[in-house]
């Protein structure tokens, strides 16, 4: 009622200096309007109206809300003790906002990874065979198609290479190396070691060492091969650099451009 009639006191005063009252008359009536407007703006403004505003928005979680009252509060009436108050409210609100956002955000990746439980991406389950090329039940994670690169040495540079990696476990990784995009994976004669740079998502760099003994693929030790394993669960790009230490001018490098979802092919190579 109090602001009706406000209302109705603003509407009757711009009625009445349009028709010509006197003087004292209209004085007496912009000095009422002046004073419920003020009345108004205390209804409307009021320390004890924005506090409970602020408080209310609060336990409703409506940060914006309360910290947008908290800042009314403080312009409106800075005397009130309620500003001390606030003011570390406002630290706890950013505390909440904060531990809230997370808990989106952790719910948003368990959403996608749920939604996506069945994606290995660029990942595929494969079996190593026996001496008479049957499949065994000894599974490995590798990637479905062979991944580019480029080597150099003495005889050339950036020539075309191919990469197929062997995943038995996370402490047990390997990589073959095919030389001219061939059939014909590098192989080594005796022992040959190499320096393996990787660089994951987050741009963190790794040094590494693997070896090629007598086989046709370069493999990691326990500790490295976590190392790698821990790069590939990250999904995203990685690049490699691989340089071999007896002689330093052969090097290969590659890079995946979208290892996710390894961590669901690791997970079925797990199960099966």
């Amino acid at each position: 009622m109090k602001i009706k009639s406000i209302l109705y006191g603003a509407i009757f005063l711009t009625i009445v200096s349009s028709c010509g009252v006197p003087q004292a008359d209209y004085d007496k009536l912009k000095v009422e309007n002046e004073r419920l407007k003020t009345e108004l703006d205390e209804c409307k403004f009021g320390a004890e109206r924005i506090t409970a505003a602020v408080e209310k928005a609060y336990l409703e979680k409506k940060y914006s809300l309360a910290r947008q009252n908290i800042e009314i509060l403080y312009e409106k009436h800075p005397e009130s003790p309620k500003n001390k108050e606030f003011k570390e409210l406002l630290k706890t609100i950013e505390k909440e906002e904060l531990a809230e956002n997370k808990r989106k955000e952790a719910e948003e990746k368990e959403r996608i990874r749920l939604a996506n439980l069945n994606k290995t991406g660029m990942w595929t389950i494969r079996y190593y065979v026996d001496e008479f090329g049957e499949p065994t039940k000894e599974g490995y994670i590798s990637n479905k198609y062979l991944i580019r690169g480029t080597f150099s040495n003495t005889a050339t540079q950036d020539s075309e290479l191919d990469v197929r990696f062997l995943i038995t476990n996370s402490s047990d990784i390997s990589i073959k190396l095919f030389e001219y995009a061939g059939n014909n994976p590098v192989k080594a004669y005796s022992y040959d070691s190499y320096t393996v740079l990787v660089q994951d998502k987050d741009g963190k760099r790794l040094k590494l060492s693997a070896v090629n003994y007598s086989s046709d693929r370069l493999s990691f030790d326990k500790t490295a091969s976590r190392q790698v394993h821990n790069a590939l669960m990250k999904g995203g790009t990685l690049k490699f650099r691989i340089t071999e230490n007896d002689t330093p001018t052969t090097q290969y490098q590659f890079t995946i451009q979208k290892a996710d979802w390894y961590e669901n092919a690791y997970r079925k190579l797990k199960e099966s």
